[in-house]
């Protein structure tokens, strides 16, 4: 994928000091991996929709979650009872990184800049990092999906009241990226890969090297957080 960064609050600066080389080079191999998975014509009403957001989603759960270590869905208050979670979060030393991924709702960006703050607020994490697809790619979605350039254009009105370093990254395909055909696979319908284990038996044959075409209903789901095992059945 290609990778646009902003950085709100020098989190860029601290990324990029050598004591937590390793945190930006997890992040990074994460982000430029990702592949696009498509459905082309997934939509009656709108041709241009191409693109499944549950695969991309499942996609960095696979990666941050199981590849990296990364804790899966933790809370992001201290409030032992709430139910206000966040997408990974990890701590690399002294540094404590939570990351929130958006393909949804323009609304739900503001949810996770609630979230960043709140954990900061209760000194889980001291860097954050908002991964939102560029227009170009928020297009192929849905409708009013949130994208990077609008997030990056509204975050500084807050500043006063968002007070933690945000890594704001963008991501949209480039020339080099892997392109998966999911309409290519076993399932007849995309709404069936978008979903329950299916998502997880496309995205770890994807990131295992197996063709496409030879996913279906019955291969093995594969690895995935303990988390979402839960959620699958």
């Amino acid at each position: 994928m290609k990778v646009v960064i902003r950085s709100y609050r020098f989190a860029r600066e601290i990324l990029d000091h050598h004591s937590f080389k390793q945190a930006r080079r997890d992040i990074q191999s994460v982000l430029e991996g990702c592949p696009l998975f498509v459905w082309p014509k997934k939509s009656k009403n709108n041709s241009r929709l191409d693109v499944v957001q549950q695969l991309l989603n499942t996609y960095f759960d696979r990666r941050f979650a199981v590849d990296l270590g990364w804790e899966y869905h933790p809370l992001a208050t201290g409030i032992k009872d709430s139910e206000l979670k966040a997408d990974f979060r990890k701590n690399y030393g002294d540094l404590k990184v939570q990351v929130e991924v958006q393909f949804g709702n323009m609304a739900r960006w503001y949810s996770d800049i609630f979230k960043f703050q709140t954990a900061y607020s209760d000194r889980l994490i001291n860097l954050a990092v908002c991964i939102l697809p560029m227009r170009e790619l928020a297009t192929r979605i849905d409708s009013n999906v949130a994208h990077f350039e609008r997030a990056w254009k509204e975050l500084p009105s807050a500043e006063l009241s968002i007070t933690l370093p945000i890594l704001m990254v963008g991501i949209a395909p480039s020339k080099d990226t892997r392109v998966i055909d999911v309409s290519q696979s076993k399932f007849e319908r995309s709404k069936e890969v978008s979903n329950g284990p299916n998502k997880w038996r496309i995205i770890n044959a994807a990131l295992a090297g197996r063709p496409i075409e030879s996913v279906g209903p019955e291969s093995d789901t594969g690895l995935m957080p303990e988390g979402a095992v839960d959620e699958v059945e």
